[in-house]
């Protein structure tokens, strides 16, 4: 869904845009409008108060104290100029953002933790905690180490002079986006 939505890197059919869009929804990490946005703000502003997770704020902010805090107001405001017309053009796009709030509960939290249950007779308690919540928080920490430590600790192989690094433990982690420094 990253590459797809927010560089275009490559044009998929409706089925695999809908399948992607179901899989980000159950990312649970905001709508595919709103997380295009921020991340396209992220790039054409990176490493400045515009950029949403900005890493000069810090490992802890970057990781996860930008969404304990009020957005910068350039983040808003760089954020109202970023053109997203391809999404509000695409009606998977514009359906799971009008859905999402139904959707995202469902397919973040309760299907995980029912399908161990229905099909292994597995003890709802354990589903919950295994299949729902520590499956997002694992998640969750693998996508924000992207943030935080590759923009502080690798290489920079391709460009030394951005933040952005190569760092191998994220890549792995988080499926070749710790290879940070090409993005």
């Amino acid at each position: 869904a990253h590459r797809l939505w927010t560089h275009r890197s490559y044009k998929a059919r409706w089925p695999l845009r809908l399948f992607l869009a179901l899989m980000q929804t159950m990312a649970f990490q905001n709508h595919i409008y709103e997380w295009v946005r921020d991340h396209r703000v992220h790039h054409k502003f990176t490493e400045t108060d515009a950029d949403p997770h900005n890493a000069r704020r810090g490992f802890f902010f970057s990781h996860i104290g930008w969404l304990m805090v009020r957005k910068h107001k350039d983040v808003f405001e760089k954020g109202a100029t970023v053109d997203m017309s391809d999404l509000e053009k695409d009606p998977i796009v514009m359906f799971q953002k009008k859905t999402y709030m139904v959707l995202m509960p469902l397919l973040c939290f309760v299907i995980p933790a029912w399908i161990p249950c229905y099909f292994w007779g597995e003890n709802p308690w354990y589903s919950w905690y295994v299949a729902s919540i520590t499956r997002y928080t694992v998640a969750l920490h693998f996508t924000w180490l992207v943030n935080s430590a590759a923009h502080i600790w690798g290489n920079r192989p391709y460009d030394k002079n951005i933040g952005a690094t190569d760092n191998k433990a994220v890549a792995i982690c988080a499926f070749g986006e710790g290879f940070h420094n090409f993005h």
